[in-house]
């Protein structure tokens, strides 16, 4: 990435496929070479790992309004964006597992006067083609609110699997 001293109309054209000319947030100009995508033929990897992001893409199009607005409060004030965040779980899960993460697609938060029990509503896609996806709703173990008073503050729920990997689903606060 370099420092540009002012993008011109006529530099952009003359530098279209090459460089890349943008302004670093907002008011630097700077300009990097443009990325190259491999060419095929891919590895069976590669193929798959492109699959996988793709796959990461387009869920992000599923996500109910309340969990959209839960994902971008969760990043509020960090350095990468809450879609970077959600395509790498998505992606670290993969490198490990050579499987899709669940990825949440909404939750709801059921409260009575001595309970609290959280619901999601998970989506489970497959590389695999042929393997249609799956929704399905979770609920976690219920709290007693007990509990909750003993506990340190602030209090986040998400997913995690068995193993402790994180799954697809934003660190959502708890507040009484």
């Amino acid at each position: 990435m370099a420092i540009v001293k002012e993008i011109t109309p006529e530099t952009i054209e003359r530098m279209r496929g090459k460089m890349d000319f943008y302004l670093l947030r907002g008011i630097l100009p700077v300009a990097r070479r443009w990325p190259k995508k491999p060419k095929p033929p891919y590895t069976p990897l590669q193929a798959e790992g492109m699959a996988v992001f793709g796959m990461a893409n387009q869920s992000m199009h599923r996500l109910s309004p309340k969990m959209l607005a839960a994902w971008q409060i969760t990043k509020v004030g960090k350095s990468a964006s809450w879609t970077d965040v959600y395509r790498a779980i998505i992606m670290k899960y993969w490198k490990l597992t050579r499987t899709v993460a669940l990825i949440a697609l909404d939750y709801t938060l059921t409260e009575t006067a001595t309970t609290i029990k959280v619901e999601w509503d998970l989506l489970q896609l497959y590389v695999d083609p042929l393997v249609p996806e799956e929704t399905y709703k979770l609920a976690t173990n219920v709290i007693d609110r007990s509990a909750i008073d003993y506990a340190k503050k602030p209090i986040y729920y998400t997913l995690y699997d068995d193993s402790g990997r994180r799954q697809v689903a934003p660190f959502i606060e708890y507040i009484e």
